[in-house]
């Protein structure tokens, strides 16, 4: 029998969980509430003042966040010679060839732009550039940028779950009645899930290619949808799409007597509770990982929905993946 203690324990490393849990929910709606905001341009009222969002007046320019003062600050001593629409432009980055000196006509590829401006130089984005081209040489830079921030969440968020739940002091209350799982199956998972990633990416770059190139119904300005309540509506009606969406596509790798043997069973060699663990989160083949990712692509053919929204959808998903994996009895609502 437990003592007042041992369930006192428990509640609380439950609590510290659901705490992770819930502030990465928050954190991840809050974020796309911001950068919603501050992806609305600039207005001007009847009096000729400007109303602008805190983005706007920080980079002073009507391109929406993360506007386009920033491709001041990655310009090259020597201008570049790429460009789609004439060959004979020299731009100051590799970044400004790809956005192709307009960035407030290609307001995603712009904050993508802006993004692989802080994880790779001007000098190794012209490199790839150089060797793929601009138009794939982009999607190549995002493929690489996904690639880096996958592993960042895998690793970050499974690392602070398995302190949690194998490390902490309280986690020996947990494991007195039963099987720790061994070293060997966490290894087996991380190896499965470090091989699958390579092409798990490939996705949101599939993803980030139909937005940039308008085939579907993604937007990036709360002037695109007509304001909050619009936003709001679709992006509920967006989740409900997406969860139905997973549902069905989860029960079919379960139904189809295929799917399950050559693709689904994989993951299902982690069975027990002595052989899950938070990094089986993503220990799937990787196929399988992207059919039950893909309603999240296919939906923005279906529903209007926010590009950041969707982007922060995505990433709660992956913390999500880890909460649910991890075998023990406290996963508590709304996280599930």
């Amino acid at each position: 029998m437990w003592t007042l203690y041992d369930a006192t324990a428990f509640c609380k490393l439950g609590f510290s969980k659901y705490f992770l849990g819930l502030l990465s929910l928050v954190l991840s709606l809050s974020a796309c509430g911001i950068i919603v905001t501050a992806g609305t341009p600039i207005k001007t009222n009847s009096t000729g003042d400007n109303e602008s969002t805190i983005w706007d007046k920080l980079f002073s320019d009507e391109v929406p966040f993360p506007g386009s003062t920033w491709l001041k600050f990655v310009a090259m001593d020597e201008p570049v010679l790429y460009s789609k629409s004439n060959p004979a432009n020299f731009f100051s980055s590799p970044y400004e060839a790809i956005l192709d000196g307009a960035p407030g006509d290609h307001l995603v590829k712009n904050f993508n732009c802006f993004i692989n401006s802080l994880v790779f130089s001007s000098d190794f984005a012209t490199k790839i550039l150089a060797t793929f081209g601009v138009s794939f040489g982009h999607y190549v830079l995002c493929y690489l940028r996904n690639l880096f921030a996958g592993m960042i969440v895998y690793y970050g968020t499974a690392g602070i779950f398995h302190y949690f739940c194998y490390i902490h002091p309280m986690s020996k209350e947990i494991f007195k009645d039963r099987v720790r799982p061994s070293n060997e199956i966490i290894w087996d998972q991380i190896q499965l899930a470090q091989s699958s990633l390579f092409i798990y990416v490939a996705l949101p770059v599939l993803s980030d290619y139909l937005v940039e190139e308008g085939f579907t119904k993604a937007y990036y300005s709360l002037d695109d949808i007509g304001g909050w309540h619009y936003y709001a509506f679709f992006m509920v009606l967006y989740m409900a799409f997406v969860e139905i969406g997973i549902y069905w596509m989860h029960r079919t790798l379960h139904t189809n007597k295929f799917l399950y043997k050559h693709i689904h069973l994989l993951h299902h060699k982690y069975k027990t509770a002595e052989m899950l663990t938070p990094w089986a989160s993503i220990a799937f083949n990787p196929i399988d990982g992207i059919l039950q990712a893909s309603p999240y692509v296919v939906c923005l053919f279906i529903v209007p929905c926010h590009y950041f929204t969707h982007v922060g959808l995505v990433f709660f998903t992956a913390v999500w993946a880890t909460y649910i994996h991890d075998a023990m009895d406290w996963n508590i609502d709304p996280i599930m």
